[in-house]
């Protein structure tokens, strides 16, 4: 693309920013630029200054998970950050095992579910599954490995909105902070 400092929206959905990259396998508007991410990220190293990646990284399992944060640290320039946000398995666990039924009673139409669903383990098994389009349950930990393990020399748990306002495009519906995690990285 023959530019650099860019801000890059990985598997942006219908999260498009103006000003951004924004890049996802089903464009919804010409705004998207189309690719599959499973074939790495058509940039050259050290072109991009940020990557916004938002509820995505659980559509894909864990080994191409892996491999798609090593690409975002090969193009990503020195000191340049990643925001990756994706449901926290952990907090999932930890409601259910803490019976936190305000944890629950916020979630009961996870993904936009016809009928309530009625148990936690219904709503645990919503979050891992999605019908099939989740992929791999995310907690902090696992995060933070995967992404040293890589090379990235930083990984702090952060909150929604939490980051440098240059690069703060969270989305803003109310379910994301009751679930999310949220993860600010440093190469």
């Amino acid at each position: 693309m023959g530019r650099n400092r860019l801000l890059l929206n990985v598997g942006c959905g219908e999260l498009v920013r103006e000003g951004w990259i924004n890049i996802d396998f089903s464009a919804t508007s010409n705004d998207v630029f189309f690719w599959n991410l499973r074939n790495g990220l058509p940039l050259e190293p050290g072109t991009v200054e940020h990557i916004h990646m938002e509820h995505f990284l659980e559509h894909l399992d864990y080994c191409a998970a892996v491999d798609l944060i090593g690409e975002c640290y090969r193009v990503l320039q020195a000191g340049g950050t990643m925001r990756l946000i994706v449901p926290d398995a952990g907090r999932y666990m930890r409601a259910y095992t803490e019976d936190d039924k305000k944890f629950f009673s916020q979630l009961e139409r996870l993904g936009g579910t016809a009928e309530p669903l009625p148990t936690p383990a219904a709503i645990c098994n919503q979050m891992f599954h999605m019908a099939g389009d989740h992929k791999f349950g995310w907690d902090l930990q696992t995060l933070q490995f995967v992404c040293s393990k890589v090379g990235f020399r930083s990984a702090q748990e952060s909150r929604h909105n939490e980051i440098d306002p240059r690069y703060n495009i969270d989305g803003q519906d109310w379910w994301r902070p009751v679930e999310s995690l949220y993860l600010n990285v440093t190469k």
